[in-house]
């Protein structure tokens, strides 16, 4: 009985990832739990291990908390607006005026509370945000994270070119800024800092050459954008126009690659970019509901970059993306994929499997061991309730298929967060 004292045992349909291609499934089975992390999953518990330490869900999923790795937290409130904008004039019109309100550090606390409060009801238990260039309302968004107990990365925007004046920082003070944000951060447990240059358009190369030298000196992860859309491309090769692409302008002033580098969209890369991005510390992250709300002019080909081995992950990108279900993302992605399927048919549609992987175990490799639930995997779970839409006559990867592309918020029951309960509203 001591053994087992301060074990807990969390009884349901147990799904994670294994790899890109392998979902493991183990039905009516019980993961034991100690000290937040997974040590084994079974389908009987021993005889002597107590009662009062298992928790019975029945017959409910019980799945790893998703990964949100591209999403921007001042534009929790933007959401849905501006959506037959062209990127660069949606930025101009809707976003640089929507974010330059951070600088009122209540009008942060507030938005960036109900912005942590959505993720956890949506089931995102790691996150990768995106700031304002404001130093006080990026360190509210830190500690917000840090007090909900979410595995995230966020630091301080950087833009110090081609923004409107009331939007826009000195490069001096920026690179300032962003080194003291690192030094006082830097270890602080599961909410990371990084360094977030908004996308080269609005970054000189001054300005990237010094957050590379911070990068490579404190070895902190870089989030940026990258490759996202036509005319930023245009207007990037314009700017920088010593460089091949959108990556080398990166790459080179020590931002992709150097440590772990995670870049949004990545839908228009040549082979030179690929190369760059075969590098096994960059990631890419695909955002379906942003790329077919705001028009990037393509979709990402998913399938192709899991084939060539690149790291892949989700999104939500609010506010382009319109919720902050990862869930929603899993199934967006499938349908995304199989559009583009109809005019490139040499690369398949991505299969659940792949796009669970990317929501879990995939986005999760920045973490700690978060993502799936092997063990000394944290128990960073969500349980969800699928009787208002699922049959009797369907599996539990069927179960989990049906709520990505039929359930909601309303579906996820419990959120634990290294073994602890979690709420909506709140705090632990």
């Amino acid at each position: 009985m001591e053994k087992y004292t301060y074990y807990k045992a969390y009884k349901g349909n147990i799904i994670y990832s294994e790899n890109k291609n392998t979902m493991i499934s183990k039905d009516n089975s019980y993961i034991l739990v100690f000290n937040g992390q997974v040590k084994e999953i079974c389908y009987e518990l021993p005889e002597d291990f107590p009662k009062e330490n298992i928790i019975d869900f029945g017959d409910r999923l019980i799945i790893p908390g998703f990964c949100d790795m591209h999403v921007h937290a001042p534009q929790f409130l933007q959401r849905g607006i501006g959506m037959d904008r062209e990127l660069l004039d949606w930025l101009n019109t809707y976003t640089y005026p929507n974010e330059a309100k951070f600088k009122d550090a209540d009008h942060a606390k507030k938005i960036y509370t109900l912005f942590v409060d959505e993720l956890i009801r949506q089931g995102t238990l790691h996150v990768n945000c995106f700031p304002s260039i404001h130093y006080e309302a990026s360190e509210i968004l830190f500690d917000i994270l840090r007090e909900r107990g979410l595995f995230a990365f966020t630091g301080k925007l950087n833009m110090d070119q081609n923004s409107p004046e009331y939007y826009i920082e000195e490069t001096e003070q920026s690179i300032v800024e962003t080194e003291r944000f690192i030094k006082e951060h830097i270890k602080a447990g599961e909410v990371k800092a990084s360094i977030v240059p908004r996308f080269s358009i609005t970054c000189s190369e001054k300005l990237l050459s010094g957050l590379g030298e911070l990068a490579e000196r404190y070895e902190v992860p870089v989030h940026s954008h990258m490759c996202e859309a036509v005319n930023e491309m245009k207007v990037c090769k314009d700017l920088f126009p010593d460089y091949k692409n959108g990556a080398e302008i990166f790459y080179k002033n020590k931002l992709l690659g150097n440590t772990p580098t995670i870049m949004a969209h990545c839908i228009f890369m040549d082979e030179d970019v690929l190369e760059l991005m075969k590098n096994p510390n960059c990631m890419a992250v695909h955002c379906p509901d942003a790329t077919s709300n705001i028009n990037a002019g393509g979709i990402m080909p998913v399938k192709k970059l899991l084939e060539m081995g690149i790291n892949l992950a989700l999104g939500s990108d609010i506010g382009s993306g319109a919720s902050l279900s990862i869930a929603r993302c899993i199934a967006t992605t499938i349908q995304h994929s199989k559009i583009r399927n109809m005019f490139d048919p040499q690369w398949d549609a991505v299969t659940l499997s792949e796009a669970f992987y990317m929501a879990t175990r995939s986005g999760g490799r920045y973490f700690e061991k978060v993502g799936a639930f092997e063990e000394g995997y944290w128990f960073n779970a969500l349980v969800v309730d699928d009787s208002n839409i699922y049959s009797e006559d369907i599996n539990p990867l069927e179960r989990l298929e049906r709520f990505c592309y039929m359930g909601d918020d309303r579906n996820i029951v419990r959120r634990y967060i290294k073994g602890k309960e979690i709420g909506t509203q709140g705090r632990f």
